[in-house]
């Protein structure tokens, strides 16, 4: 069509402005001040986990089956004092003692077996009776990745619950609202009536005669 009209088919470059120029270059500080943001938090939330999965780490059979028994006792206390309400240093100790010498009867390659493999192996064959402090710390070492999710599920909640039309919802109820939003499942499953008659016997005012 160019050659038609006979004229030129290039098109020339306009000049940008100072203002654009100036636009580009804030929305471009913007952005990479935004990515460090990111980065910087998944490194620190890495990092954190790495720190929590160590004092786990003695747990997988590769270490279990080479490591001396004053080293297992050691990361048993440390372990034990962390999760102190859930581990007992002294049966936990004994219980991985015990399995040590169990599990390569139990399993073929007892030294490559992750934790996720002995513990499989632990309800397997119905041993959660007799290793009560290892089957709990195996649990609580494989759920730590899964509670990390309920940060962004609430975040993703929020963004639903406080709308425009709610901006001066207060904490308490933005909370309340929150949890009743996560765990919808549980809350399909509650009877409106019991909670209302629960609710009217603690605030009633009964006035003596």
């Amino acid at each position: 069509m160019a050659k038609s009209l006979n004229i030129t088919s290039e098109f020339t470059n306009k000049r940008t402005s100072v203002e654009s120029k100036d636009t580009e270059n804030k929305f471009r500080a913007q952005c990479y001040e935004a990515l460090d943001s990111i980065l910087s938090s998944l490194c620190w939330r890495f990092e954190k986990m790495s720190q929590i999965a160590s004092d786990f780490n003695f747990l997988s059979g590769n270490l279990l089956s080479t490591m001396e028994s004053e080293k297992i006792k050691l990361w048993v206390n440390n372990l034990a004092l962390k999760y102190d309400r859930d581990l007992n240093a002294a049966e936990l100790y004994s219980e991985i003692e015990n399995f040590k010498y169990q599990a390569p009867l139990l399993m073929k390659k007892f030294e490559n077996a992750t934790q996720l493999d002995i513990l499989k192996h632990i309800h397997q064959y119905s041993l959660k009776d007799l290793y009560p402090n290892l089957e709990v710390a195996l649990r609580i070492f494989l759920t730590i990745p899964v509670t990390t999710a309920s940060c962004e599920r609430s975040f993703s909640k929020l963004k639903i619950i406080k709308n425009y039309l709610r901006s001066t919802i207060s904490q308490n109820r933005l909370t309340g609202m929150a949890i009743l939003s996560i765990e919808k499942d549980i809350v399909k499953i509650i009877s409106f009536d019991d909670v209302i008659d629960q609710f009217a016997s603690i605030k009633s005012r009964k006035v003596p005669l």
